[in-house]
């Protein structure tokens, strides 16, 4: 077959024929791990009381961050624990991202299913909604008293 005749040919076929030229060599390669996409999406503050979801970031923003993260992590201070869970938290997003570049993602946003918006260099800003009590007891309020001779006591 000549390099005409080859660049000629649909797509799909040529790929069948440069298979069956490597079919050798490429059963010994072992096929490479695909990413799953991230089961959780996360959050990253971007402005003051904003954030953006991972999922709707680009690729070069993603590693961006990752590396801004990376650098606060490895200078220590007050954030450098959890700048080193974000940094951790980011490589999914980028493993995957690296493949599935404009994928729509879709998996759980804290307790709910989520579809994201494509990824975007601008992606949508939402405000932090107020704080979660901690996980001991839920505050109780006190009745209001009234007056015990009401009832006969």
């Amino acid at each position: 077959m000549t390099k005409d005749e080859f660049t000629a040919l649909p797509a799909a076929l040529a790929l069948g024929v440069l298979f069956d030229i490597a079919h050798a060599k490429l059963e010994q390669i072992p096929a490479p791990p695909v990413p799953r996409p991230p089961k959780y999406d996360g959050k990253l503050t971007r402005k003051k009381g904003e954030f953006c979801w991972l999922s709707e970031m680009t690729l070069e923003d993603l590693e961006w961050w990752c590396g801004k993260k990376r650098e606060s992590a490895a200078a220590g201070g007050q954030y450098a624990d959890s700048d080193a869970k974000a940094v951790a938290r980011l490589e999914q997003w980028i493993n995957w991202r690296r493949l599935f570049q404009f994928a729509i993602w879709s998996g759980k946003r804290g307790d709910d299913m989520a579809t994201a918006a494509p990824p975007s260099r601008s992606p949508q800003m939402h405000k932090w909604g107020p704080r979660q009590q901690s996980n001991g007891p839920a505050p109780t309020t006190q009745p209001e008293t009234s007056n015990d001779n009401e009832y006969g006591f």
